[in-house]
């Protein structure tokens, strides 16, 4: 089975149903700053997966 995706054919629904049923992690950071200085900064991690594909793995 491969795992390539092609761009002929695929829709968005498709690419967002295999990265659901896979699993994906994002992160990143922002920071917001005023004349130099550093008011606020937020580290951001968000994991994006399908519940059945954690219900399926063993504990």
């Amino acid at each position: 089975m491969s795992d390539v995706i092609t761009a002929e054919g695929t829709s968005l629904v498709d690419l967002l149903d295999r990265v659901v049923s896979t699993g994906a992690v994002v992160s990143g950071d922002i920071l917001i700053s005023l004349a130099g200085v550093d008011l606020i900064r937020l580290d951001l991690r968000l994991l994006l997966v399908a519940v059945g594909s954690v219900e399926k793995e063993p504990r």
